[in-house]
């Protein structure tokens, strides 16, 4: 009788661990790739340039911010600039793809 109980216990983990997985992998479709921007024949992921933009805006502001005097006052400024980084990066994604 407690072969039986683990027997089945085995069984209704199993189930939830197939219905857990369906329920994950629904939104995998072929349909719904992510963005791509073609670029001199070749298609390269929309999070690339959003990357570039972020990291090329960050080093806009830290000239601006040089300029200014405010860089010298930063207390953690490699920090700063990276989430100034992402923060662009993300910010761009959403205007120019809206994802």
């Amino acid at each position: 009788m407690i072969k039986k109980q683990r027997v089945w216990g085995v069984r209704v983990i199993t189930q939830v661990n197939v219905f857990a997985a369906m329920l994950l992998l629904s939104s995998c479709d072929t349909a719904s790739r992510g963005t791509v921007i073609p670029f001199f024949g070749a298609y390269f992921p929309s999070w690339i340039a959003c990357s570039l933009i972020g990291i090329f805006g960050a080093v806009i502001l830290r000239l601006l911010f040089i300029k200014a005097g405010i860089d010298e006052l930063l207390p953690l400024r490699v920090i700063v600039y990276l989430f100034t980084a992402i923060a662009i990066g993300l910010g761009s994604s959403l205007l120019l793809f809206g994802r």
